[in-house]
């Protein structure tokens, strides 16, 4: 059995081009059905071994059932908050998800808010858009010496941090 029985692969989100490439190599049929709507993928869902997703729509019970091909969804992404986990497990489909795959950017884009906060970027910017510039009520606050506490020390948690102490 070629590719574990993985035939034909449904992307209903866009993800990265990559993916599709790489299963495309390894000559999994993929259709593009991002542009579909979701009464079309239900009524034909049960043409694929996977499905590939980010959060359009919930892949509960319903869904699952009609899929009887399924072997595996592919969630592109950390949550999984979407998908009838339980369900799917008992159905003996596989779940894949991405927790590592935007660490870097949520991290840096943490920062880049953390900065804001503490130089009143956003405020600062009106103000000087409106021709109006108070160097003192904007005045920032340096995050050298600073203990920033992180909630959560997960993938984008420990990435926050570890950009912090650099």
């Amino acid at each position: 059995m070629k590719n574990g029985g993985i035939e034909r692969v449904a992307f209903i989100d866009e993800v990265h081009p990559y993916l599709k490439q790489q299963l495309i190599k390894r000559a999994i049929v993929c259709d593009d059905l991002t542009k579909i709507d979701s009464d079309s993928i239900f009524n034909d869902i049960n043409k694929y071994d996977g499905i590939v997703i980010r959060s359009r729509f919930p892949v509960d019970k319903r869904l699952l059932d009609k899929a009887s091909n399924l072997k595996f969804i592919a969630r592109s992404g950390a949550g999984m908050e979407n998908i009838d986990i339980d369900y799917a497990k008992l159905k003996g489909v596989e779940l894949f998800n991405s927790p590592e795959g935007n660490r870097t950017a949520v991290a840096e884009h943490a920062i880049g808010m953390l900065l804001s906060l503490f130089n009143h970027l956003s405020r600062a910017d009106k103000q000087v858009r409106d021709g109006i510039w108070l160097r003192e009520q904007n005045r920032g606050i340096e995050l050298e010496g600073k203990t920033v506490g992180i909630i959560g020390y997960g993938n984008m948690g420990s990435a926050f941090a570890e950009r912090l102490q650099s």
